[in-house]
């Protein structure tokens, strides 16, 4: 079973509050960005990693939200909450997996740490989840540029 969370931000093209069906078609932007929430979806192969279906589904609701709230972060600041995620996974990454008095916080800290990695080049790949800020070629979470659909025409041919 495949899930998947995209947030993404869509800006409405030039003259789609006018009358409907009048508006042309054009090429669509590059965005910059995948909006405030990131991308966030089931990696491929999520299976090898070994991560439990809580799990990812947990992640697949938690980077998110800490993406977003990492937006206005300064670089000091994200590169402080990242040495804070490290320590705290390093010294209770166990309780996040099987359970214990820091579970909660090890979670928290493994949730902070894939959203400060989605910000890289490329973002993230890790226990179960793809994690990026921005477009990048191969995204796990990327679409097709065109669906194509079927017509009437062809179940005729």
């Amino acid at each position: 079973m495949e899930r998947s969370l995209t947030m993404t931000t869509t800006i409405p093209p030039a003259g789609a509050d006018k009358e409907p069906g009048r508006a042309e078609p054009g090429p669509k932007p590059v965005p910059d960005s995948h909006g405030p929430f990131g991308r966030v979806v089931t990696a491929p192969g999520n299976a090898a990693t070994g991560a439990s279906s809580p799990w990812v589904t947990w992640l697949l609701f938690m980077v998110p939200l800490y993406i977003a709230e990492f937006r206005e972060v300064s670089e000091p600041d994200i590169e402080r909450l990242a040495a804070r995620a490290v320590d705290l996974i390093a010294s209770h990454g166990d309780d996040a997996q099987y359970g214990g008095h820091h579970q909660r916080s090890a979670r928290t800290a493994i949730a902070q740490g894939l959203a400060v990695l989605a910000r890289a080049d490329g973002g993230v790949t890790a226990l179960g989840i793809h994690a990026c800020v921005r477009p990048h070629f191969d995204c796990p979470g990327g679409s097709p540029a065109h669906v194509t659909l079927p017509t009437r025409n062809d179940h005729n041919a």
